[in-house]
């Protein structure tokens, strides 16, 4: 019978996958640690039923701004404030203290405080209460000038009541504010670091040996149903390592990734969707999940645990470690979302798609697509032919359009990775190209208006009609290819519209998103024109009001709406960093990470949209979205260098345990880790000197040709993003005894003024090898006292298309490629056509094996029942254990003619005769003699 081959990566089998790579690395972490498991350890001022109080509070309005309970919200950039604003005047700073009422009375063994210097007290006593009411105190300890993360253990093993900061000197001249006031009942646990970001709920190292994923690997799935989810996982893990990594059902082994579904101890019962537990080993990796979503998450934190080559789409030397842990996890929020903008500047469709493999790679589940603005409208609408993408934003725009068939793909590629496309169709205003293209203001706008940069808003005019008939197809059109539950309006920045008009308007576009059976959101303030008990969401994200009076108002979020928080603030991923180009204000690094949408900074009014306005309230929001809107943008690589590393903060905001996303030096140490991963996926990613980027790097697999020759290859990778390309050199030891050279170092550099992170180091060479085996080489890179010595192996081992495990019955044809067998048994013979090829490791092949024309046939640690003929093919390894090709078992006669190319015949068992004729070059057994048990003819004869 004829097989068709199941494509699959370049691929290396058995013993050539198993090249190890040795950091030498004077300063180099090899693994950051992990949190211990600190259940034992609880933060008792957090405990339902603690209050927290105080002497004095501030009382300039808003006053929920001050009050004693942000200073045990967790939150560490919000706070108490005493009330004293001078020093001077008969002040007397022993009269403002803070405490807390714990609970249940409890042993305290710590007490950590966080201030803002200088607004802290220069001394102050620590004091508890046993007694019920608090009344009666002592001091535990004297500070003076307390860190600003000040930690005080007292030990106190008996029952305590209350803990009291009592203040008894200061120096500022404004009072003090306590950001944090923790009290523990053992030590307080170390901040959490680890390998994956965003931060897990719970991460536990384990113990032994770390789990290795190899050429036996698999993924082995609980049900079939989940064969296609498993397909996506294992493509993300083929290119870089060769591997086939078939899906399958069944028991799993110890090198194997074990995936689900069920019920999971410790995920709460409104996080079933996407939680999961993830447990790596030496007997395996598990990974268990009550939905589908949720392996689909475990898998990412795995391959954040795998070396950051992982990553790349190209085939390295490995080895694929993982050290042993155990992680419990699920999300805060369930919108995790980024918006790209190819309204102003085009996307491919490749570009987006990439932008959805980072995203998902840091568990985000929403994709926004930004596709209508004044400069262009990106989706096909039938019937609507001037709506063509043609629009573009300034000099060097880049235009484009999206069919519904291109829409379509993306919404499928990204619900694979379980992302949902929220789409945006943009009005009334910004909407200049859609106008425009429908006949201008005239016939869509209302008439003796002069803006031409949206539709008609006033409901007395017949322009007003014919937008919304526009609009009704347009949104049922959207409706039909888009099956995610929302759909986006836009609705901001309606600058001068009679306010009554805009919310009708709004209006109108709720009830027709409804009518298709989508639920709407759009940008504040576009929920003043929801119908009453309407679910459509609230998108959050400024007080804008081009400098009028403020518009935002409690009745925004009095009626329980969902929001999404898009805080521009924090969140606006075009505003530049780091001296880049970007819009202002600069959002740095620390900027994107230190916030919560609990407590939301309203930059245009400087104060705190929640104390201020009573929202967005905390239980109303649903998630977090960074957009990057396009006007400066031009292609993807703009778009990675302000999207990442600043995104990867916000995820971990939208994912991660409010308690575990609020100490930045954590999160930058995280991040450290995650900038090689970048590297290595080739992103353009900001590599700012703030993060001290860890350094990764791997080898590659080279292959030869039949000369044996490799020309300009890529040997060694390195990624370090805090150091210069300039800085570093290289030699490349080719592992044939040739003697040692120096090669160059290829590297982009980091340039922020041209958004342009640092890349890879990559050092490639050309070199010719006496034999056709398999080479064990070195890159040695070099800067000041640090060495990274990086293994790579070069081998005439094809690369494989097609791969071919378990057991076939009948005939097998090989038309074309070649096609890997590995540990494969196949009943009848087997034929290779001209031009194909075929590599077999372990294999049992029970019939004849045939092979003529030009290809590749290797037989290695395989045994053949029947007959062997190869003529005329290029390169011929029958055995050949200096290539580590073991040698085969052919229990029958073996005949090699006319083959064009290398031809070894080494350290076999072969039953039958083996003759040998009109081979060139001659055959050669590798030094390795072959036992023959009939006559051996012809250029074999002394073999």
């Amino acid at each position: 019978m004829r097989i068709s081959f199941r494509a699959v990566p370049a691929l290396t089998i058995g013993a050539l996958v198993a090249a190890v790579l040795i950091p030498l690395t004077t300063g180099q972490a090899s693994g950051t640690p992990v949190s211990a498991d600190a259940t034992e350890s609880v933060n008792l001022a957090l405990l339902p039923g603690a209050v927290a109080s105080a002497k004095s509070q501030r009382t300039t309005a808003p006053a929920a701004t001050y009050a004693p309970a942000n200073a045990t919200d967790v939150f560490v950039h919000n706070g108490w404030t005493s009330n004293y604003a001078s020093v001077g005047n008969g002040y007397d700073p022993t009269q403002d203290w803070f405490q807390v009422k714990l609970a249940t009375p409890a042993p305290v063994y710590e007490v950590f405080s966080r201030w803002t210097s200088p607004s802290k007290p220069s001394e102050y006593d620590l004091q508890v209460s046993t007694d019920a009411d608090c009344q009666t105190w002592s001091t535990v300890t004297h500070v003076v000038n307390p860190a600003d993360k000040d930690s005080q253990v007292i030990d106190r093993t008996d029952p305590v009541s209350c803990v009291r900061m009592q203040a008894t000197a200061t120096t500022s001249t404004t009072g003090y504010t306590l950001n944090e006031f923790e009290i523990w009942s053992g030590p307080k646990p170390p901040p959490t670091v680890g390998q994956i970001i965003p931060v897990p709920v719970k991460q536990t190292p384990g113990s032994g040996q770390p789990w290795e994923l190899t050429a036996k690997s698999r993924i082995v799935v609980s049900s079939s149903a989940l064969t296609a989810a498993g397909e996506v996982l294992a493509g993300y893990l083929r290119p870089a390592t060769g591997f086939v990594l078939p899906v399958v059902t069944g028991s799993a082994t110890a090198a194997d990734i074990s995936l689900s579904v069920g019920s999971v101890s410790g995920i709460p019962a409104d996080k079933t969707d996407e939680g999961y537990s993830l447990t790596v080993s030496s007997a395996g990796v598990k990974i268990a999940a009550p939905q589908a979503h949720g392996l689909f998450n475990g898998f990412i934190s795995l391959r954040q645990l795998l070396p950051a080559a992982i990553n790349s789409p190209a085939a390295g030397a490995g080895p694929w470690i993982a050290q042993p842990i155990t992680v419990l996890d699920y999300p805060r929020y369930p919108h995790r979302g980024l918006q790209l903008d190819p309204a102003r500047n085009f996307m491919t469709v490749a570009e987006i798609r990439s932008m959805i493999d980072q995203l998902a790679a840091l568990k985000g589940d929403r994709l926004h697509l930004h596709l209508s603005d004044s400069q262009s409208w990106r989706l096909e609408i039938k019937g609507y032919p001037a709506l063509d993408g043609t629009g573009c934003n300034g000099a060097a725009c880049i235009a484009g359009f999206y069919t519904q068939e291109d829409f379509k793909g993306l919404v499928k590629y990204a619900a694979d990775r379980f992302i949902e496309i929220v789409p945006e169709l943009e009005g009334p205003a910004h909407a200049t190209a859609a106008v425009r293209s429908l006949g201008g203001v005239a016939v869509m706008g209302c008439q003796g208006q002069t803006q031409t940069d949206r539709f008609c808003t006033n409901p007395n005019d017949p322009a007003s009609e014919r937008a919304l008939a526009f609009w009704r197809d347009a949104i049922a059109q959207l409706a039909a290819i888009s099956p995610a539950p929302i759909v986006h309006i836009g609705g901001d920045e309606a600058i001068g519209m009679p306010h009554e008009d805009y919310k009708w308007w709004i209006g109108q576009m709720e009830k027709i998103v409804n009518a298709n059976g989508k639920q709407l959101m759009g940008w504040n303030p576009a929920l003043e024109g929801y119908a009453p008990g309407s679910t459509s969401i609230n998108h959050y994200w400024s007080d804008y009001t081009g400098g009028g009076p403020p518009l935002i108002k409690p009745e925004w979020f009095n009626q329980h709406r969902p929001v999404i928080t898009t805080p521009e603030w924090n969140a606006y991923l075009d505003f530049g960093y780091d001296g880049s180009p970007g819009r202002t204000p600069r959002t740095e690094l620390d900027k994107a990470y230190t916030w919560d949408p609990e407590w939301v900074y309203e930059k245009y009014r400087s104060v705190w949209a929640q104390p201020a306005y009573g929202g967005p309230k905390a239980e109303d929001i649903i998630g977090i979205e960074a957009p990057i809107w396009g006007e400066q943008m031009r292609g993807l690589a703009t778009n990675e260098y302000m999207v990442f590393p600043r995104l990867a903060g916000i995820m971990e905001k939208a994912w991660s345990p409010k308690v575990l996303t609020q100490d930045y030096d954590a999160y930058v140490q995280r991040l450290s880790v995650a900038g090689p991963r970048w590297a290595f996926a080739n992103v353009n990613y900001g590599s700012i000197a703030q993060v001290p980027w860890d350094p990764e790097s791997m080898g590659t697999l080279t292959r030869f040709g039949v000369d044996r020759t490799v020309t300009n290859a890529t040997v060694g990778r390195l990624a370090a993003g805090s150091i210069p390309p300039g800085e570093v050199t290289a030699t490349i030891d080719w592992g044939d005894g040739s003697p040692t050279e120096a090669a160059g170092v290829a590297g982009r550099d980091y340039l922020a003024s041209q958004r342009q992170g640092r890349s890879l180091m990559t050092v490639s060479g050309s070199h010719t090898y006496p034999a056709d085996a398999t080479y064990h080489g070195t890159v040695t890179y070099s800067r000041q006292a640090q060495t990274w010595v990086v293994p790579f192996v070069a081998t005439g081992v094809p690369s494989c298309t097609s791969m071919l495990t378990g057991t076939h019955n009948g005939p097998l044809t090989v038309s074309s490629g070649v096609a890997c067998f590995d540990g494969a048994t196949v009943s009848g013979p087997v034929t290779v056509a001209a031009g194909a090829g075929l590599y077999a490791s372990g294999s049992e092949f029970r019939g004849p094996v045939s092979a003529s024309g030009a290809g590749n046939v290797l037989l290695c640690g395989t045994t053949v029942s029947g007959p062997v003929s190869v003529t005329g093919r290029t390169r011929v390894w029958l055995g050949n254990p200096a290539g580590e090709c073991a040698p085969t078992t052919i229990k029958g006669p073996v005949s090699v003619q006319n083959n064009t190319g290398s031809t070894i015949i080494s350290g076999n068992r072969i039953s039958g005769p083996l003759s040998c004729a009109g081979n060139s070059p001659a055959p050669t057994n590798a030094g390795y003699p072959n036992t023959v048990a009939g006559p051996k003819s012809g250029q074999c004869a002394k073999l």
